[in-house]
């Protein structure tokens, strides 16, 4: 199934800057949305980008509790530190069939001392084996 006319929400980012092997959720629909709502929504598709100046990992969960008990999706994706004036992603996740999500990047030990993170959430756009 696809729509002729896919829907992008642009998702509002921290540029506070991760440090050393710090954990920053970049969302967590329970609370980005507030309980049950992302459910309702009928999101497909997370992307994410960021210009980042060090290396990282992004994390994608998924809850079935309303954000009590988070489970993993897939493998660490790692994450290299962005060439000047490049970006790295973007990155692409299947959310359509989770009730809520979290996507956090564990920092890599290095402070960035660049961090510009771009997020949308799309609707009505779903993946090429689809």
């Amino acid at each position: 199934m696809s729509f002729a006319n896919p829907e992008t929400v642009h998702v509002k980012m921290s540029t506070t800057l991760p440090t050393g092997s710090g954990t920053t959720t970049l969302i967590d629909t329970t609370t980005a949305f507030g309980l049950g709502v992302f459910r309702t929504l009928s999101f497909n598709r997370l992307q994410f980008a960021v210009e980042n100046s060090h290396s990282g990992t992004l994390k994608l969960y998924r809850s079935t509790d309303h954000g009590t008990t988070w489970d993993q999706v897939g493998g660490d994706e790692a994450v290299a530190a962005a060439a000047a004036t490049d970006i790295s992603g973007p990155y692409d996740y299947p959310v359509d069939g989770h009730l809520d999500v979290k996507l956090e990047w564990v920092n890599g030990g290095t402070d960035q001392t660049t961090w510009r993170p771009e997020m949308s959430l799309i609707r009505g756009l779903r993946s090429k084996a689809e």
